[in-house]
């Protein structure tokens, strides 16, 4: 007769787990932690963000959640689901305070004016970071403008006229 799989979890200083072949225990061991100066840096970002969860207002939150439910999680496990508003608050400000940028009370998929804005144009399923390729590409786009009403200015190798 086989014996029934009973334990499993940490009992003591021994862990017990169900292995292909039958129940294995091992000693229990502490991950090491290298704490290590980024490493502290982004801990204290995740807490400091979690914590500034607690001081937007409730029109804030209402916000941010209402956002947030148009916004799908990661598939695991063949799973996703809308995100919460505080989930979607931390995703957002810990990668801009990883990034020492500002961060922000609102989502910037939530518009503060009936004029269009940048942030806007950007479908925030697709692209959760910051639209930096797109503003680069505008900003090359002015100074080739620029280069047709100069074009001595920008070409390389011609002398500089006499």
């Amino acid at each position: 007769m086989k014996v029934p799989y009973t334990k499993s979890g940490k009992c003591g200083n021994m862990v017990w787990q169900r292995a292909r072949y039958g129940q294995i225990c091992y000693p229990a061991f502490i991950p090491y932690n290298p704490r290590s100066p980024g490493q502290i840096v982004v801990r204290a970002n995740f807490g400091g963000v979690s914590s500034r969860w607690r001081t937007l207002t409730e029109e804030q939150r209402r916000i941010w959640c209402v956002v947030a439910r148009k916004i799908k999680s990661k598939p695991r496990l063949l799973q996703r689901g809308p995100l919460t508003g505080f989930l979607l608050f931390v995703k957002v400000n810990v990668a801009l305070a990883n990034r020492g940028l500002r961060q922000v009370d609102l989502p910037l998929e939530y518009p503060l004016s009936p004029k269009l804005t940048v942030a806007s144009l950007f479908n925030a399923r697709r692209f959760s970071q910051l639209p930096i390729g797109p503003m680069l590409f505008l900003q090359a786009m002015q100074m080739l403008d620029g280069q047709e009403a100069e074009p001595a200015e920008f070409t390389v190798g011609v002398p500089p006229p006499a």
